[in-house]
């Protein structure tokens, strides 16, 4: 069974019911890859355990990083409602959209899919407000980026995050534009309402 099709199959349903168990050689294996990967830490708990999880390749198309968004996440616990890989984040979600040359770039993936679920495929995603990663920079060089739509949430980190990928796409030739959301939110609570994409 491919890393893969386990990672998207796994979204809904604990990744552990999925998997052979460890007591033969394949499931052994796997969990192995999974244990040094970081999916399945030390504790044996599962890390994306109640998250919608969504892979994110390199430019070869290999799953180098995996984000989950917690499903119950409430504030009050402390718990964090975006989850990654352990060590420094890798490959950008969704590389072939910045092809066109305009790009809509969110701090989340989650607001991301959201604007993917609209209709808009020119969407990507940092890792968070100070997320910009080396795999952006040459993503967008590579898809000779032109014009970026800097949607990150309008509250007080979002604003102040919005200008650092702004400083230096611009420094790099690229028109940038701040997408302003009503206060305290971003694109995942405000959904679009456009009933045909594209239109």
């Amino acid at each position: 069974m491919k890393l893969s099709t386990i990672l998207r199959s796994s979204s809904l349903s604990s990744l552990s019911y999925r998997l052979p168990t460890k007591e033969r050689k394949d499931g052994a294996e796997l969990r192995g890859r999974l244990q040094r990967l970081g999916v399945f830490p030390q504790s044996g708990h599962e890390h994306f355990n109640g998250c919608v999880v969504v892979p994110i390749t390199d430019s070869t198309g290999a799953v180098v990083e995996i984000y989950g968004r917690k499903l119950d996440w409430d504030p009050r616990t402390g718990q964090p409602a975006h989850l990654y890989l352990p060590g420094a984040h890798r490959g950008v979600w969704n590389s072939e959209g910045l092809s066109g040359g305009e790009v809509i770039i969110c701090e989340s993936l989650i607001d991301a899919l959201s604007f993917w679920c609209a209709g808009y495929r020119n969407v990507t995603a940092t890792y968070g407000t100070a997320g910009f990663t080396d795999d952006h920079r040459a993503a967008f060089s590579r898809h000779k980026v032109c014009r970026v739509l800097i949607a990150y949430d309008h509250d007080d980190a979002g604003d102040g995050a919005a200008q650092k990928p702004a400083v230096e796409l611009m420094a790099a030739g690229a028109e940038c534009l701040r997408v302003l959301f009503p206060w305290g939110g971003g694109r995942q609570r405000r959904r679009c309402r456009r009933r045909r994409p594209g239109s």
